[in-house]
Protein backbone atom coordinates (compact mmCIF):
# COMPACT_ATOMS: atom_id res chain seq x y z
CA UNK A 1 0.00 0.00 0.00
CA UNK A 2 1.36 3.75 -0.83
CA UNK A 3 -0.30 7.25 -0.64
CA UNK A 4 -0.17 9.50 -3.45
CA UNK A 5 -0.59 12.89 -2.95
CA UNK A 6 -0.98 15.86 -5.70
CA UNK A 7 0.15 19.19 -5.34
CA UNK A 8 -1.98 20.88 -8.44
CA UNK A 9 -2.94 24.62 -8.99
CA UNK A 10 -7.07 25.41 -8.73
CA UNK A 11 -8.31 29.08 -8.35
CA UNK A 12 -4.92 30.61 -8.68
CA UNK A 13 -3.58 29.20 -5.38
CA UNK A 14 -1.47 25.58 -5.15
CA UNK A 15 -3.62 22.73 -3.14
CA UNK A 16 -2.41 19.39 -1.50
CA UNK A 17 -5.20 16.70 -3.16
CA UNK A 18 -5.35 13.24 -2.22
CA UNK A 19 -7.59 10.20 -1.81
CA UNK A 20 -10.61 12.20 0.00
CA UNK A 21 -8.35 14.80 0.29
CA UNK A 22 -8.10 19.03 -0.07
CA UNK A 23 -5.10 20.95 1.45
CA UNK A 24 -4.08 23.94 2.04
CA UNK A 25 -4.45 27.63 -0.33
CA UNK A 26 -0.64 28.09 -1.34
CA UNK A 27 0.87 31.43 -3.55
CA UNK A 28 3.01 29.15 -4.47
CA UNK A 29 4.11 25.47 -6.14
CA UNK A 30 7.08 25.43 -3.89
CA UNK A 31 5.22 26.17 -0.58
CA UNK A 32 2.42 23.46 -1.70
CA UNK A 33 5.11 21.23 -2.59
CA UNK A 34 7.03 21.85 1.19
CA UNK A 35 4.09 21.19 3.07
CA UNK A 36 2.96 18.46 0.99
CA UNK A 37 6.61 16.53 1.68
CA UNK A 38 6.12 17.54 5.39
CA UNK A 39 2.18 15.81 5.67
CA UNK A 40 4.37 12.75 3.41
CA UNK A 41 6.74 12.68 6.48
CA UNK A 42 3.53 11.87 9.01
CA UNK A 43 2.46 9.06 6.82
CA UNK A 44 2.64 6.46 9.48
CA UNK A 45 5.86 4.73 7.67
CA UNK A 46 3.84 4.02 4.33
CA UNK A 47 5.46 4.90 1.01
CA UNK A 48 4.49 8.31 -0.41
CA UNK A 49 3.99 8.83 -4.42
CA UNK A 50 3.95 13.39 -5.05
CA UNK A 51 2.51 14.19 -8.03
CA UNK A 52 3.29 17.88 -9.06
CA UNK A 53 1.70 20.44 -11.59
CA UNK A 54 3.83 22.65 -13.12
CA UNK A 55 3.08 25.88 -14.73
CA UNK A 56 1.34 24.55 -18.12
CA UNK A 57 -1.20 22.20 -16.13
CA UNK A 58 0.83 19.31 -16.98
CA UNK A 59 1.48 16.45 -14.32
CA UNK A 60 4.95 15.30 -13.90
CA UNK A 61 6.42 11.60 -13.60
CA UNK A 62 5.40 11.37 -9.18
CA UNK A 63 8.40 11.51 -6.88
CA UNK A 64 8.74 8.80 -4.23
CA UNK A 65 9.50 9.91 -0.53
CA UNK A 66 10.20 7.49 2.22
Amino acid sequence: MEVHYGVVQQNGAWTIIGDGLRFGHYKTRRGAEGAARRLAGKSSGLPVQLHVQDETGELKPPTRLG
